[in-house]
């Protein structure tokens, strides 16, 4: 027997799809509540206010378990081989377009990026055991992003060509090779 989906749930989906897409600031509860297909006053019965809600979206932001990634030539392995899989389709919700759309937001951007922080960064420092290589790596995550997906660079080849998963793994293996800093 398959389990119905609450109106709770479909807030937070719909919630979720939208902050994570386009920023907090950019989506209204009305517009939250007419993807949900509810009143827009059940947002505030189940989450008190539209802030709570968005931060109910962030408990959904994967976390980079160190467990998972013995080493840093497999953290390597592993995100070249989620980025060349992502479903490019934009109406997906990304944890990469929810960091890049929200994390300078005035009132979640704070909120935003302490998630980023204890979800992403700090366990990638675990892993590469340098903070400053561990940047440089989210820098490769997120520039990488940003040029295939928002300015659409055309020396970025398609995502499921060999050269791509070459060109985004040299990325990632520079940016742990780099510089002691």
């Amino acid at each position: 027997m398959a389990d119905t989906l609450t109106t709770k749930d479909i807030l937070l989906i719909q919630g979720r799809r939208l902050f994570w897409a386009r920023g907090y600031s950019n989506v209204s509860v009305r517009e939250i509540a007419r993807a949900a297909e509810v009143d827009v006053a059940l947002i505030s019965r189940y989450y008190g206010s539209k802030l709570k809600l968005y931060e109910a979206t962030l408990v959904d932001v994967p976390e980079i378990d160190a467990c998972h990634f013995p080493d840093a030539q497999t953290l390597v392995d592993r995100i070249t081989l989620i980025f060349v899989t992502a479903n490019r389709d934009s109406s997906e919700p990304s944890p990469l377009r929810l960091f890049l759309m929200n994390a300078q937001d005035a009132e979640v951007g704070e909120m935003t990026r302490a998630c980023f922080q204890s979800k992403w960064q700090n366990p990638l420092e675990q892993i590469i055991g340098d903070a400053g290589k561990a940047a440089q790596f989210s820098a490769v995550m997120f520039g990488f992003s940003v040029a295939e997906k928002s300015l659409n660079l055309p020396g970025i080849p398609d995502h499921t060509t060999p050269e791509y998963e070459q060109r985004f793994r040299y990325l990632l293996q520079s940016a742990l090779a780099g510089p002691e800093i």
